[in-house]
C-alpha cells in the first residue's frame, strides 16, 4: 500500500493532492489522468452541490475528483477489502467525511443503491474489464444500469466506462438515451448516458 504519484485529484479543492493505490495494479484500474480530465472537462459544471453515485470505486480516484470540484455528497461503493482500506485512508487524508459516504458492498448487488440519497445527479459505473467482455456479466452490469435510472431526477448523466463499444454489444439501456461514446486508445470507451426525457413504455403483459 502506498501514494501512487501518479494518481492525484486533478482539479478543484484538493488539487494535487496523492492518492494511496495498492502496489499490485491488477487489483484496481483507474482512469490515467489525461482520460479524467477529459471527461470531467465534458461534465463540467454539473458537481457543484451535487450528490453522486461512483461504483466500482476503487480508491475513489472519480469520487474524490467530484468532491473536489464541489459535489455535497458521493457514496463510492468497493467491494475488495484491501482496496476499500485505501479508499478510506484516502478520504480521511482528504478530511472530507463529511461529504464522502464508503460503502464495502458489491457494486452489482441491491445494497449499492438502498441508501444512497437521491435525486443522483452524476453516477459512475467502472465495473473490471473482464465483467464487460464476457456476456453473461456484462449483463448484470447492464441490469444496474437500467435500475440505477431510478436513482436519478429528469436531468444529470451516468458515465460507464468499458473495453468494448458498441459495434460489439448492445449498450442501449431503458430509460436513458444514449449512449455517447468517446473512445480513448484502442480499449477504453467511455460512455454518457442522459435520463431519457420520457419514460419507457409498460411491457406488453
Amino acid at each position: 500500500m502506498y501514494a501512487d504519484p501518479m494518481l492525484k485529484i486533478l482539479g478543484g479543492e484538493f488539487r494535487s493532492r496523492i492518492l494511496h493505490a495498492p502496489k499490485d495494479d491488477t487489483l484496481s484500474r483507474p482512469y490515467g489522468s489525461r482520460v479524467k480530465e477529459s471527461l470531467f472537462n465534458l461534465l463540467r459544471g454539473w458537481f457543484d452541490e451535487a450528490t453522486v453515485l461512483d461504483l466500482f470505486t476503487g480508491v475513489g480516484t472519480m469520487g474524490l475528483e467530484a468532491i473536489s470540484r464541489g459535489a455535497k455528497q458521493v457514496v463510492m461503493v468497493e467491494k475488495d477489502r484491501q482496496v476499500f482500506a485505501l479508499l478510506k485512508r484516502n478520504i480521511a487524508d482528504l478530511k472530507c467525511e463529511d461529504r464522502a459516504t464508503a460503502m464495502q458492498a458489491d457494486a452489482l448487488g441491491p445494497v449499492a443503491l438502498a441508501g444512497v440519497p437521491r435525486p443522483v445527479d452524476v453516477i459512475f459505473i467502472d465495473p473490471p474489464y473482464e465483467l464487460m467482455m464476457q456476456e453473461k456479466s456484462r449483463d448484470r452490469v447492464m441490469e444496474q444500469v437500467t435500475r440505477c435510472r431510478t436513482l436519478m431526477a429528469d436531468k444529470g448523466f451516468l458515465v460507464l466506462r468499458s473495453p468494448i463499444g458498441a459495434e460489439q454489444a448492445d449498450f442501449a439501456v431503458a430509460g436513458f438515451d444514449g449512449p455517447e461514446v468517446h473512445k480513448y486508445g484502442p480499449d477504453m470507451h467511455v460512455m454518457l448516458y442522459a435520463p431519457a426525457k420520457s419514460p419507457p413504455a409498460p411491457a406488453d403483459g
